[in-house]
């Protein structure tokens, strides 16, 4: 049921997307302002993330295979990367190409400039309303309080980190064109609308540089987060365990951890195999988000 309501939301997500692309398309048709198509540019890679995410959430919802034992959930992790360093890259790149050539070019005009506000402001309440419903989702995960940078770099979360960053940087980016578009209409001088078109190209750019470090990270593998790996230390740390010879996690998917240990236990009264199991329990209690897999090795001696 949950997994409808998701698939119900991106769908009304690409649909927000696909009326704003052909709502800045048409502006950008009558006005030739830069700002817009700027906005057309990141309207489309919205439109393309929406695609490409959905085909990546459908490979990591497969099973395990004897191919992949342990599933396909770091397809998202994947597809994230395809789109920060194809669509974010090559869309900001287009973006600076355009709106440069439009600056550097002496008969350049922007016509029908209450078209090209209006479209800019409808774009502005969209934009939003997205980074006010991320945020809320933000605050939602971020039970630590943490700095928000901090939060994105911990969060294992590819939608969330792709989401809620692609719609900061569009509020940023939609913010600079309505600032160039005022500036043009006031002085009469288009240059202004060139130059927001620039910025707005190289926020994608920005943005794609961070979200590609982030995705490389987590395509390479990351660990358990902070606060998660901190409350697995803290159940290892029963006094029955002399040693944590080695402990190492890794997230198979955002919502899979793998915790892999080699333990040294005292040799007591209650059987090696039954305290392991209480061990894992309490674990994947401690972290009722996640899926965990625990495989635990030990050793006992003489306490």
């Amino acid at each position: 049921m949950e997994k409808q309501q998701e698939q119900k939301a991106r769908r009304i997500v690409l649909l927000t997307h696909v009326l704003g692309l052909i709502m800045k398309a048409i502006g950008y048709f009558f006005s030739g302002s830069a700002v817009l198509m700027n906005e057309s540019i990141h309207s489309l890679i919205d439109c393309i993330n929406q695609g490409l995410l959905a085909i990546g959430e459908n490979r990591a919802q497969r099973g395990r295979s004897e191919l992949h034992q342990f599933g396909e959930g770091r397809a998202t992790y994947f597809f994230s990367t395809v789109v920060a360093m194809t669509v974010f890259l090559g869309g900001g790149i287009l973006a600076v190409v355009e709106a440069g050539r439009d600056l550097l070019d002496p008969t350049h005009e922007v016509e029908q400039l209450q078209l090209v506000a209006a479209i800019l402001f409808v774009s502005l309440f969209i934009e939003v309303t997205a980074v006010q419903e991320g945020w809320q989702e933000v605050k939602e995960q971020n039970k630590q309080n943490q700095p928000l940078v901090r939060f994105l770099k911990e969060s294992r979360d590819s939608d969330l980190l792709l989401g809620f960053t692609e719609n900061l940087f569009a509020l940023g980016s939609v913010t600079i064109a309505i600032a160039g578009i005022l500036l043009t209409a006031l002085t009469d001088n288009p240059i202004f609308d060139s130059l927001g078109g620039i910025l707005g190209g190289l926020l994608l750019i920005a943005a794609a540089v961070f979200l590609a470090k982030e995705f490389y990270s987590l395509l390479i593998g990351e660990g358990a987060s902070a606060s998660d790996l901190m409350a697995i230390k803290q159940i290892l740390a029963d006094p029955a365990i002399i040693q944590i010879k080695d402990l190492r996690t890794l997230h198979l998917s955002p919502e899979e951890l793998l915790i892999v240990a080699d333990l040294t236990l005292k040799l007591g009264p209650e059987e090696p195999s039954v305290f392991i199991d209480t061990i894992e329990q309490r674990i994947k209690q401690a972290l009722p988000d996640l899926r965990v897999y625990c495989y635990i090795e030990s050793e006992e001696v003489p306490s």
